[in-house]
């Protein structure tokens, strides 16, 4: 196991080598336990506006817009922050928003989810770039890719125990037993994030007016602008699949557990494919996976379309395009170290998240709106989408060669 491997080099350099290790598994513990407490909304909030609110599937692919929408704005804000500030500040924001998850579904109001929902966007956009320039900051580049698979892993196993524990929950007590349950959990992370973190990273020089200001000549780049289609494209598929996939088999089941097992096995799955694609970027870079992933996920797509109304269809072809899609994620802090140097990576980071946000944007309007006109017609418009993917994944291969000066 990858865990073991760093705990090897741990063990065997002297106390000055040391002192990432530390602060890296203290962000994997505070990782899975905010994600064991958020992970189960993104599989059952379909399933909660369609069987609690009695509200369309377009009202969720609305609900899940803002949270992009506002995700983006603190994911742009946050990288200049990070970059000259520091990144503990993002986790703390970014924290803050879990409880609220929670709070929606023991509330049952669509107007508060709206609120919550905005609120919970903006924070977790800021969590996604505070986490990932924690850990490039503190993480030695060459266990890079491996600390990236680490941090996915915690990730999606602990949504994945989340959605499990949630199926049970929700077949005995109900949406509002399992709200609360997440709230607490929620509060456990933020705890850790304020008591057990150490700060890392500081002023980079500029302050956070000169940090603001690079990003005109960040979003220039030739690289980065691949980069960000890399992210956008990709995750158009990913916001279809994660709305519309839930639904489909609980449409299919008749049953919201159903989705929500769909949801663990999905993650556990995933996490498995995150840790043999960090081992692959260590070991050969980064440049051959994101080809490889990006045809797979266009793929995938495409096969799912023919079998959007199939309970056994869809349960293999998401779980599969959920190990592709976080494994092409994995790959993303390996590319990002490789085309801009380390004083640029919050800002980079920030607006590849806005570039991930408008995929989800996109991919959720679309799945709510080609839904019920035909179920797999959203998964064979983003199929063909994600050929634009392949291409920017080719054409990056040219700066993934050699690494940046300054790094």
């Amino acid at each position: 196991m990858q865990l073991t491997k760093l705990w090897r080099d741990f063990r065997s350099r002297d106390q000055a080598g040391r002192e990432w290790l530390a602060p890296f598994l203290a962000l994997i513990a505070l990782i899975f336990l905010s994600d064991m407490a958020a992970g189960p909304s993104r599989t059952l909030l379909p399933v909660y506006g369609e069987a609690v609110l009695h509200r369309p599937p377009y009202f969720v692919s609305a609900l899940v817009s803002l949270q992009q929408v506002f995700g983006a704005i603190a994911a742009f804000a946050g990288g200049a922050l990070g970059d000259a500030l520091g990144q503990k500040r993002l986790l703390l924001l970014g924290l803050s928003g879990v409880p609220l998850v929670g709070l929606g579904f023991m509330i049952g109001s669509p107007v508060v989810l709206v609120l919550l929902w905005v609120y919970i966007g903006f924070a977790f956009g800021a969590l996604t770039v505070g986490r990932q320039s924690y850990m490039m900051a503190t993480v030695p580049s060459k266990y890079l890719g491996t600390a990236t698979a680490l941090v996915f892993f915690g990730l999606t196993l602990g949504s994945a125990l989340g959605n499990s524990l949630a199926a049970r929950v929700l077949n005995s007590y109900g949406f509002r037993t399992l709200g609360a349950g997440m709230a607490v959990v929620a509060v456990v992370a933020l705890l850790i994030g304020l008591a057990a973190m150490p700060s890392s990273g500081g002023v980079r020089g500029k302050g956070v007016g000169g940090a603001f200001a690079g990003y005109r000549g960040i979003l220039r780049r030739r690289p980065v602008q691949y980069l960000a289609l890399l992210r956008f494209v990709p995750t158009s598929y990913w916001g279809t699949a994660t709305l519309l996939t839930p639904l489909l088999i609980y449409r299919a089941s008749g049953t919201a557990s159903a989705a929500a097992y769909y949801g663990a096995a999905s993650l556990l799955f995933a996490s498995g494919c995150q840790l043999i694609s960090g081992r692959v970027v260590d070991r050969f870079g980064v440049r051959r996976p994101i080809v490889v992933l990006t045809s797979l996920i266009a793929g995938m797509s495409l096969v799912t379309s023919l079998f959007a109304q199939s309970l056994v269809g869809l349960y293999v072809c998401g779980i599969l395009g959920a190990g592709i899609a976080w494994s092409l994620s994995v790959t993303i802090p390996g590319v990002v170290n490789g085309i801009v140097p380390r004083a640029e990576h919050g800002r980079t980071l920030g607006f590849t998240h806005v570039a991930w946000s408008a995929g989800m944007l996109t991919g959720t309007q679309i799945g709510g709106l080609l839904v019920d006109v035909n179920s797999g017609l959203p998964f064979l418009v983003m199929g063909l989408f994600n050929l634009v993917a392949v291409g920017s994944a080719l054409a990056l291969g040219k700066w993934l060669k050699t690494p940046p000066e300054g790094d």
